[in-house]
């Protein structure tokens, strides 16, 4: 069966992957430049001219190639490491199909990629029971992701549409883009958490200190490093998060509805996707949408076919998606319940909506309800042939 990206998707791929390369790139020469520089001042500081391994304004376009080449590794080392990371961070469980697959993932999944023309994947299960799937792809080894809440949620045909889904990212081939793109994610979930723990220090540290002057003064040492700590950490941390947002903004999106449009060909049945997804939105809790934002970052949100993070795998997921060590400190613009305060004084209306700046998270998934609209429009169009369970 034909499916597969459009000339847009590509090009958003593409784009995608220059811009991780720049990024290497950067920080490679920032490397460079650095120990360029320490070498520098040490052949100075010995009272030698600087030679051919430090003079490297000499050799301008050798060093710009070495550092391009260089970066194009370190994006394969990424795709290798995320591969592993993402699996291992939902402690996923490889499906041998040897009676431990009861609803028949491996035979499923073996039917879709024949029926797509590519390798077949390996199947792996989350034991949770937020409903998720997401595919990871290292460029050699892929593997599809699912919880057993979703088998224990979806029906068979939508079970079947879900898994289509997953194969049309490989069909696409936007999987390692994606697997990297959500490497960097992880790095940033990482840093707010790190944040986080530096935040909650300089507060004890700071409340010990009010005891007394004498305790001040001892843990005003303690505190300043912490807090030099924090700026260079939360600088970091919202740096990778803009890095982020640019690749997640460049290709995300148009992911989404390529894999959605090719899993209806797929299973000839664009309703049965458009019914899993209603499912599965429907499942996830829209009280706190600002949670739900932070919940992004996890590289099961950023990959998954809703984004949602598997939390109940994810170690202290409650405590890691509460508000940014920064926005902490800050007064809420509802401070005083909404009312003369807030409308009087627009100090705390600004800083309620720095707040929430500082919590902002990237988009990663077009509206759900945008993608059930479009199924069920491509349904009355009658595309797509159905894959019966024969694989024909």
């Amino acid at each position: 069966m034909a499916v597969g990206s459009g000339p847009s998707l590509r090009l958003r791929l593409a784009g995608t992957l220059a811009a991780v390369v720049l990024v290497n790139v950067a920080l490679l020469a920032v490397l460079a430049w650095g120990i360029h520089t320490v070498l520098t001042i040490a052949d100075v500081g010995a009272g030698v001219e600087p030679g051919l391994v430090t003079d490297l304004s000499a050799s301008l376009p050798a060093v710009a190639g070495v550092l391009v080449l260089a970066a194009l590794l370190l994006v394969l080392a990424q795709a290798r490491y995320g591969y592993r990371r993402v699996l291992a961070s939902v402690d996923a469980t490889p499906v041998s199909g040897d009676g431990d697959d009861p609803d028949g993932l491996t035979d499923r999944v073996r039917r879709l990629a024949l029926a797509a023309d590519v390798p077949e994947p390996t199947v792996a299960t989350v034991d949770a029971e937020d409903p998720n799937s997401f595919t990871v792809d290292d460029g050699r080894h892929a593997t599809v992701v699912v919880t057993t809440g979703l088998l224990e949620t979806l029906s068979d045909d939508e079970l079947d549409a879900v898994l289509a889904h997953e194969i049309a990212h490989l069909v696409n081939r936007d999987a390692t883009v994606a697997t990297v793109v959500a490497t960097i994610s992880a790095i940033s979930d990482s840093l707010f958490a790190r944040e986080k723990r530096l935040g909650e220090w300089i507060r004890l540290l700071m409340a010990i200190g009010w005891h007394g002057s004498v305790i001040m003064l001892i843990v005003a040492g303690p505190v300043l490093l912490l807090c030099l700590a924090f700026v260079l950490v939360s600088g970091v941390a919202r740096l990778v998060l803009a890095v982020n947002g640019i690749c997640t903004g460049l290709h995300a999106q148009a992911r989404e509805y390529a894999a959605d449009s090719a899993a209806a060909e797929l299973v000839g049945d664009p309703t049965a996707l458009a019914a899993a997804l209603e499912t599965l939105d429907g499942d996830y809790p829209h009280e706190d949408a600002r949670e739900r934002d932070r919940d992004r970052l996890h590289a099961s949100a950023t990959l998954g076919i809703v984004p949602r993070s598997i939390r109940s795998v994810v170690p202290d997921a409650e405590s890691e998606s509460t508000k940014s060590s920064i926005s902490q400190w800050l007064p809420s613009d509802d401070l005083y319940g909404g009312g003369w305060m807030n409308e009087n004084f627009i100090v705390y209306r600004a800083f309620g909506r720095l707040g929430r700046a500082l919590e902002w998270r990237p988009a990663t998934h077009p509206p759900t309800e945008a993608r059930i609209r479009r199924l069920i429009e491509s349904a009355g169009d009658g595309r797509g042939s159905r894959v019966r369970s024969d694989g024909s």
